[in-house]
């Protein structure tokens, strides 16, 4: 009896610290917990809080499961006095994810070629959505319209200079033999060079 007396008294006292710790912390510092808690777990990849929504969105590899990480959410919330708060998850492909960050690095740099290069002035890069999938998608677009008689010359000078750079010791250490293709576009919209 005396020994469960004492059990009974080393647990409210953990439980009256865990809950006094959580009391005095700021709601961004709980948020921030709740975050750290559900990561060790669930490898996080990013994290969004909207505070004045009452939403924290997750994006965690596609093999983790939702629904122990809402459990393990409404746990960790409870101890915080976060309960008004919702967790959205977000699932990704770590493949898809790494492909598409390798070919923002490969755009972002052949971005800065273009800007420097004063024989692809006003080509355009479209990166907004790098598609990844089935292989890397590069799309450029010239200033020219498919009915300007240089368009087409000066379409194939493009594809070359890029072709070049992007066979470059920098640029295969990044690609790695990886395939893509490269299409480059009239400011119509035609399709110049495949």
């Amino acid at each position: 009896m005396k020994r469960l007396l004492m059990f009974l008294l080393v647990v409210s006292l953990l439980s009256a610290c865990q809950m006094s710790e959580a009391e005095e912390l700021s709601s961004g510092e709980k948020l921030k917990k709740v975050v750290q808690s559900l990561d060790k777990e669930y490898n996080i990849r990013t994290a969004t809080i909207d505070d004045k929504r009452n939403i924290i969105e997750v994006d965690v590899p596609n093999s983790k499961s939702s629904k122990s990480m809402q459990k393990e959410f409404k746990k960790i919330a409870k101890t915080y006095n976060l309960e008004n708060f919702r967790l959205e998850i977000n699932k990704i492909d770590l493949e898809k994810a790494e492909k598409q960050r390798k070919w923002l690095e490969v755009t972002s740099a052949l971005y800065e070629k273009i800007k420097n290069d004063s024989q692809l002035k006003g080509v355009l890069i479209n990166d907004y959505d790098i598609k990844v999938q089935p292989q890397a998608y590069i799309k450029l677009y010239i200033p020219y319209s498919s009915s300007n008689s240089s368009a087409s010359s000066y379409a194939t000078n493009v594809k070359k200079k890029v072709q070049e750079f992007l066979t470059t010791d920098n640029m295969q250490k990044i690609i790695k033999q990886e395939p893509y293709k490269l299409e480059i576009y009239s400011n119509d919209e035609k399709l110049l060079q495949s």
